[in-house]
């Protein structure tokens, strides 16, 4: 309980730091509502492991202490940080300094500093709580005093929802995700051409600028509104359009769902998701990963003018995504560079635009995505090896194994693989296009050798590590967050 006790010892104090100051600087008093949410929630957890001590005579079954040291590894690395940031509070005596505006403005910059340490420290732990096994996530609930606080932030209201939709009944979740299911397929949204080559049209839904994702039924039998199927089918959309109902987009790079429809279109039925756009893009297309990779003016494709660290950052939020996912219980099940959009807000002069930005990435292509719970049907590769590069070798037989995890962190891995090296994984079609399935895995790894140029070692193992996942290595979030999450958050702050 160390890890635990570390973490509320160092948070109340900063908390009580931040509480001081913020009544001259907005930003403390929202870190101090969200670090109060913090302590509050690792106090809940500790209580939880108290209890089941107490029902079983003062010592934990092993289950229990298996899941407690899970957790504790799990939070490790934040309890180093959040020790670092206290033990610079209390060297420089900001406690014991009177609190009164003058000195505040005085060390305004020296305490901005720790500001972004500790937003950037909330934001982990935020996102780390996705995580949290499920036994964990059902008894974290937010105090009345600070429902929806407007002081809070943004990550932290995201989070309460997040975790609310998680620990709701199943009736009360169903219930959730039929008020978001419009029997209507609304006007305007009727087009079967949600996607260009490049990217997805936006389109128009109650006055806001949208864009459009199908989840197919894949049987026949789907197809039949009175089948058991489809009724699965339908509750399992609708669970994940709550759990995309209950994100801000800009905390969590998946975009927000505002409602699903059944499409009965007789080639390819399906359910379509509403993704509201966090803002107005510009130009007026969501363009994928892959398109501006791939981007040519005239006959050459064009250049990357873009920082390197703005790379880092969309491997940062692509990485988040996937632990989202996980976390709330869903397997995405088709990553690629085609997955991810880049949004350019259009408000933004042209140095933000591509080629000299990269815009913020968004995770999307739901059309295979599956709770676990779910049962998945056996799919056959596709022919074209342009398309199986992103698939796991297990996934690429005549028997396909069940999708697990560790498939979508594959394939995420060779998306991260593709970004680094800023050219499409085409360019190397001798190496790739004639190999079997393992012999593409060993392919990929061996090319990610050329990732150390351009973007560092670290970056290079944080891939490897991906793409050497075995056939059965079911990968848990406490795993995840060690071997790529952690790492690439602290490439982003190097670089930063």
């Amino acid at each position: 309980m160390d890890v635990f006790q570390t973490i509320v010892t160092s948070g109340q104090l900063i908390y009580h730091f931040l509480d001081a100051y913020s009544a001259h600087s907005n930003e403390a008093r929202s870190l101090a509502a969200r670090f109060k949410w913090d302590i509050r929630v690792l106090q809940q957890i500790v209580h939880h492991f108290d209890n089941r001590r107490l029902q079983n005579e003062g010592r934990l079954t092993d289950s229990d202490q298996k899941l407690l040291q899970e957790t504790a590894e799990y939070l490790q690395y934040l309890a180093g940080r959040v020790s670092a940031s206290c033990a610079r509070v209390q060297t420089q005596e900001w406690l014991s300094r009177t609190t009164n505006k003058v000195l505040w403005f005085h060390r305004r910059k020296e305490l901005q500093s720790l500001e972004q340490e500790l937003f950037e420290w909330t934001s982990r732990f935020d996102i780390r709580l996705v995580g949290l096994a499920p036994e964990l996530k059902a008894i974290i609930s937010p105090s009345s005093e600070d429902e929806e606080n407007p002081g809070s932030g943004k990550a932290l209201c995201s989070n309460r929802r997040m975790h609310r939709v998680q620990a709701l009944a199943e009736e009360v979740l169903l219930r959730e995700s039929r008020n978001l299911f419009l029997k209507d397929i609304p006007e305007g949204l009727r087009k079967t051409d949600l996607r260009i080559d490049s990217g997805y049209s936006i389109l128009e839904y109650n006055g806001a600028q949208v864009i459009l994702e199908s989840r197919y039924l894949a049987l026949a039998n789907d197809c039949d509104l009175a089948s058991l199927d489809y009724r699965l089918l339908k509750e399992d959309v609708g669970r994940f359009a709550s759990s995309l109902n209950a994100i801000d987009s800009g905390v969590v790079s998946l975009l927000k769902c505002v409602g699903y429809f059944h499409n009965p279109d007789p080639e390819r039925p399906s359910f379509n998701l509403i993704h509201s756009l966090p803002f107005s893009p510009s130009p007026a297309t969501a363009p994928t990963l892959k398109g501006l990779i791939t981007l040519e003016s005239g006959s050459r494709r064009i250049p990357p003018l873009h920082s390197l660290d703005q790379r880092y950052r969309v491997a940062l939020h692509l990485s988040t995504a996937v632990l989202f996912l996980h976390g709330s219980d869903f397997l995405h099940k088709n990553i690629s560079s085609g997955s991810v959009i880049l949004l350019f807000n259009a408000l933004n002069d042209s140095s933000l635009e591509f080629p000299k930005a990269l815009g913020k990435p968004y995770l999307v292509n739901f059309k295979l995505v599956r709770s676990f719970a779910l049962g998945s049907h056996p799919m056959e590769a596709p022919s074209d090896w342009k398309d199986r590069v992103y698939m796991h070798p297990a996934r690429q037989g005549p028997r396909p194994r069940s999708f697990i995890k560790a498939y979508d962190i594959y394939s995420l891995g060779v998306v991260l693989l593709e970004l680094g090296l800023w050219r499409p994984l085409e360019r190397f079609q001798a190496e790739l296009s004639a190999a079997d399935p393992n012999g593409m895995q060993k392919a990929l790894i061996k090319i990610t050798e050329q990732l150390g140029i351009t973007m560092g070692k670290r970056y290079r193992k944080v891939v490897e590590w991906c793409l050497a996942l075995h056939d059965d290595e079911d990968v848990q979030p406490a795993v995840f967050v060690r071997e790529v999450l952690s790492k690439l958050e602290d490439i982003v702050e190097a670089t930063s």
